[in-house]
């Protein structure tokens, strides 16, 4: 999205229930009524006292990197006119859109895989997890078809007339509407993993070679692949002038099968791959992709009739990534992968240019903390031609988070991330702890590694434009900008051995890791180690009411007043207590190994909670009222006692979860593959405002203001009943606190109200 002020954009409209509020309301008329424009605003103005209502947090989970999604990519399509592409993915996610750049998320109600996608002629049809099928007509809005089957629907694929649904078990579904589908007898229970339309076949592939044709998706023959190695076929695609499929490797030779334009004739050929491919396409037998687990390759036919390795050592080639679809729009490549990866190659001459839709760090993330930094802001005043200066302190409280490959990334709102530059001791290792006071923070990880980013002050200058009546002046301003967390420095480290634990107080740094280590130090740079009494890994510390609490591997948790001494406490696990902390409750809450949840109100008595689950759980936050725990395949369970715990359905990812904080009024997780997601916690303070509205009756421009992530629907009406109102689109305010949106107008009506109603 751009969110530049300069730029009219129309979001494409979200599923979102209704909740009311108060809201705000704006009316325009044409041209010729505008004189009457004052009367209106007094009434509008009175029916708006009448809407004064509160709103509840918005419990929605949104991405934050990557962007525009994170989920992995099963399946894609493209329809030429209007131009559409779709992305389809677990949990049930669906994404539009029109260039390829940004991406609508669009909620399918359902948290089931999905898996293939295609359009019979407009109608968008997608298959999943279970024997659900989903069409729609208008592509934000989805239908449920379910088809009665635990046979997933791994491929989705139409001829002008016919759609074709394959799947588990040698499941094959035929309809001509996309509405309603008809299983089909066939010979054979081979599972079938992908299918494909060209010059009047369909062509089904799956498991040991299996390749099955048909002319109208009814009746299907099996075809014999020369020289197959009885590899478990994956995806199909057509080519233009014949067909190509990507297979599972097979004695360290992934697989590609050639197959003729009458679909009838088909051949093993040796790509070069050595991994399993998952995905292949082209615009014609002669230029084809093959992409797979960590493997892209390409083939080109005349005059260099040769497969080629585009991820390495090719430079500027393809991202290493796990491939999972792609398609060839008749202009270029379309690949997608795990964790949302969104890759472009364009043909020029006999190369390919590759290009990412978002290229952010995917390094797996490990640790979150908070942390204020203070700095100066000069403002500068004209009056009677003299400059008058004033100074403020400003208050800035951001996130810091800690991963491999020697990662640290920082963010005011939790949405945009930098990368901070870190020292080159830590080149290639993993930070696996971080935490920060006042005064600087510290960032631990393997081999004893230990680094600091104390507080340093940056000039940030600019130059503003004064003007008093006729007096205008150029000034320059210099204000002070806090970079703690942006830069890291190598500090001597008191061991050698693996760091994970990390705290901070006011006036003190905690340590912890492998063999029972612990260390304290009051400027992250002299450290004293402490005699823990435990040989165990110590992963997770916490300052707290009352002392200390360390915990690690075999139930270990330790107790201190000071950081100084030590104390085992008895544990009723012997599982990996994995970290600790305490709430604004009180509470003091341990997460590890098989679903271990512990709860303490004192530090050394602990009590087990039943969580039902066998997943690693990986930390606790405290936010807004509620405890939030993060896991393994993306577990988040939530609790307002500590006693009982409920498991949050909402979120879209089964990525593991390593990491979570509260930051504002949003609770921000972090894990595998650089993931970053938030949501809300708190309610919103106020509803969305319409701060203003221009242009003519044929197009209106509206500028909202609101609060991150606050969703509403703009509604219209003519009159000031309800039974009146237009329902609009939903809407959602950027990073930035507005939204700039452009719409249609209808120069027929003299008068339109506006209002701005928020949705959870």
């Amino acid at each position: 999205m751009n969110d530049s002020p300069a730029a009219a954009i129309s979001p494409l409209p979200l599923v979102g229930t209704v909740s009311r509020f108060r809201t705000d309301f704006m009316f325009n008329r044409s041209l010729r009524s505008l004189r009457r424009s004052t009367a209106w605003w007094l009434l509008a103005l009175a029916w708006l006292g009448l809407w004064a209502t509160g709103s509840a947090a918005d419990r929605t989970w949104r991405w934050s990197s990557p962007l525009p999604h994170g989920n992995n990519i099963a399946g894609m399509a493209f329809r030429a006119d209007p131009p559409l592409y779709v992305q389809v993915t677990d949990f049930g996610q669906v994404y539009l859109s029109s260039d390829r750049e940004q991406w609508q998320f669009v909620d399918s109600g359902q948290r089931k895989a999905l898996r293939g996608v295609a359009f019979l002629g407009q109608r968008l049809l997608v298959g999943g997890e279970e024997g659900i099928i989903l069409w729609a007509d208008d592509p934000q809005r989805l239908h449920l078809i379910d088809l009665g089957t635990f046979d997933w629907i791994e491929g989705v694929a139409a001829s002008p007339q016919v759609a074709v649904a394959v799947g588990d078990n040698g499941a094959i579904y035929r309809s001509e509407t996309g509405t309603n589908w008809v299983r089909q007898a066939v010979s054979f229970s081979d599972w079938l993993r992908g299918v494909a339309w060209g010059n009047g076949r369909f062509v089904a592939v799956g498991d040991n070679d299996g390749i099955f044709t048909s002319s109208d998706g009814s009746q299907w023959t099996r075809r014999t692949v020369s020289g197959g190695r009885g590899s478990n076929l994956n995806k199909v695609s057509w080519t233009g002038d014949g067909f190509v499929v990507a297979g599972d490797a097979v004695n360290g030779k992934g697989t590609v099968v050639l197959g003729s334009a009458n679909a009838q004739t088909w051949t093993w050929v040796d790509s070069g791959a050595v991994g399993d491919l998952v995905t292949a396409a082209g615009s014609s037998t002669n230029l084809i992709l093959a992409g797979g687990d960590i493997e892209m390759r390409r083939f080109a036919g005349r005059p260099v009739n040769a497969w080629t390795n585009q991820i390495n050592p090719i430079p500027d080639g393809a991202p290493p990534a796990v491939y999972l679809t792609s398609l060839w729009d008749g202009e270029r490549f379309l690949l997608g992968g795990r964790t949302g990866r969104t890759v472009t190659a364009v043909p020029d001459g006999l190369s390919l240019n590759w290009g990412e839709v978002d290229s952010p760090p995917r390094s797996w993330l490990f640790d979150l903390c908070t942390a204020t930094g203070y700095g100066t802001n000069v403002t500068p005043i004209l009056t009677n031609g003299v400059v008058e200066w004033m100074e403020t302190r400003t208050t800035n409280t951001f996130l810091i988070a800690s991963g491999d490959y020697s990662t640290v990334l920082v963010s005011d709102e939790g949405v945009r991330w930098l990368t901070s530059l870190v020292p080159v001791e830590a080149d290639k290792r993993t930070y696996l702890g971080v935490a920060a006071n006042q005064d600087r923070g510290v960032a631990v990880g393997t081999g004893g590694l230990v680094s600091i980013s104390p507080v340093e002050y940056e000039p940030l200058v600019s130059t503003v434009r004064l003007t008093s009546g006729a007096s205008v002046v150029d000034v320059t301003v210099t204000n002070l900008v806090n970079t703690l967390g942006l830069t890291w420095y190598a500090t001597p480290s008191p061991t050698t051995v693996d760091l994970q634990a990390v705290c901070a107080t006011s006036n003190l740094f905690v340590i912890g890791g492998s063999r029972g280590f612990l260390a304290t130090s009051s400027d992250g740079t002299n450290w004293t180690a402490r005699t823990s009494g435990s040989t165990a890994f110590l992963s997770g510390v916490e300052a707290g009411t009352g002392g200390f609490v360390a915990v690690g591997d075999v139930g270990t948790i330790l107790t201190s007043p000071d950081a100084v001494t030590w104390t085992r406490q008895a544990s009723p696990t012997a599982n990996w207590i994995y970290r600790v902390r305490q709430g604004g409750d009180g509470t003091w809450v341990a997460v590890g190994e098989e679903g271990t949840l512990l709860t303490s109100t004192n530090r050394t008595q602990w009590t087990q909670r039943p969580t039902g689950l066998t997943n690693w759980l990986n930390d606790a936050e405290w936010a807004a009222g509620t405890w939030y725990v993060v896991g393994n395949q993306g577990v988040v369970l939530t609790s307002t006692n500590a006693v009982d715990w409920v498991r949050d359905t909402q979120i879209m990812t089964g990525k593991s979860l390593y990491a979570a904080a509260q930051l504002g009024k949003h609770l921000i997780v972090a894990g595998v593959d650089g993931i970053i997601l938030r949501s809300r916690v708190e309610p919103f303070a106020a509803p969305v405002r319409i701060e203003s509205f221009a242009g003519p009756p044929e197009n209106h421009l509206f500028l909202f203001s609101g609060e991150l992530d606050q969703r509403f629907r703009l509604e219209r009406s003519v009159d000031f009943f309800e039974s009146q109102v237009e329902v609009g689109p939903v809407l959602e305010i950027n990073p930035e606190g507005r939204l700039l949106y452009l719409e249609a107008g209808d120069p027929a009506s003299e008068t339109q109200g506006y209002r701005a109603l928020n949705v959870n």
